[in-house]
């Protein structure tokens, strides 16, 4: 399998490029950060190409250069996103720009970038990495709950209009995991680490290796049948946060 990972420099990104490679998969994966794209690149076996996917042009080089490297491409995993921790009613017009650029616009670019090559393989699968934020309100990150429920709604629209072809699109969405983002709006930040946060019900921090699990079955042909998923990754957290709400309402 030839894949392209957005985002893979770090976190969830770094987790699923190291997993691709680890199944014997050809990976090429972008980010913004040269430094750390080479470090991951030597440790998992893949191939970095420096991206910002805000740029249209620089997605469309991006794919082009992976195409080129792999051959062609039979998966895409957009992963690439930033968080910014506020209410929608304390959100600058600069900072919901950016969370949209980077957290809709890009995958949508991506999208529409690699659907012909993807047509050209015979098959595909995307797999848009969305938020559990994506599937309930988070008023916290109002910004970026907003984005990610976009992005399942853009991964369900593609998977209609691929699936003819043989491609699928489905949307797989984390709870926290640990060690947290470390993209924001405002810059990169060191992740704080997983202190302080609720325990799910499963008894365990999530990890990027959790969610790299879960994008490997939609890469996969296990997958052949999901198109247009929505799959929560959180240990359980959410269904017991609905379920205290329901008991204490």
């Amino acid at each position: 399998m030839r894949v392209l990972v957005t985002g893979g420099t770090s976190g969830i990104g770094e987790a699923i490029v190291a997993r691709a490679c680890d199944e014997g998969a050809g990976v090429v994966f972008t980010g913004r950060d040269a430094g750390r794209g080479e470090a991951v690149a030597r440790r998992a076996g893949a191939t970095f190409v420096a991206a910002d996917v805000r740029d249209g042009d620089a997605v469309r080089a991006s794919v082009d250069s992976a195409v080129r490297e792999l051959g062609g491409l039979d998966g895409v995993v957009l992963n690439a996103g930033v968080l910014h921790e506020a209410p929608l009613s304390e959100t600058t017009d600069e900072a919901w720009d950016a969370v949209m650029e980077t957290n809709l616009i890009g995958p949508y670019f991506y999208a529409v970038a690699c659907l012909p090559h993807l047509r050209a393989s015979g098959r595909g699968s995307v797999v848009a990495i969305s938020s559990d934020a994506g599937v309930w309100v988070e008023t916290a990150i109002g910004a970026y709950s907003v984005s990610k429920r976009a992005l399942i709604w853009l991964a369900q629209m593609l998977a209609m209009e691929a699936g003819p072809h043989r491609i699928r699109v489905n949307a797989v969405c984390p709870g926290d995991t640990a060690p947290g983002m470390g993209s924001f709006v405002s810059g990169r930040v060191e992740p704080p680490g997983a202190a302080g946060w609720l325990t799910p019900p499963i008894g365990r921090v999530g990890t990027g290796e959790d969610v790299a699990g879960a994008v490997t079955f939609f890469l996969s042909d296990d997958g052949s049948f999901c198109n247009g998923a929505v799959l929560l990754v959180d240990g359980g957290m959410r269904a017991s946060v609905h379920a205290s709400s329901v008991m204490s309402g």
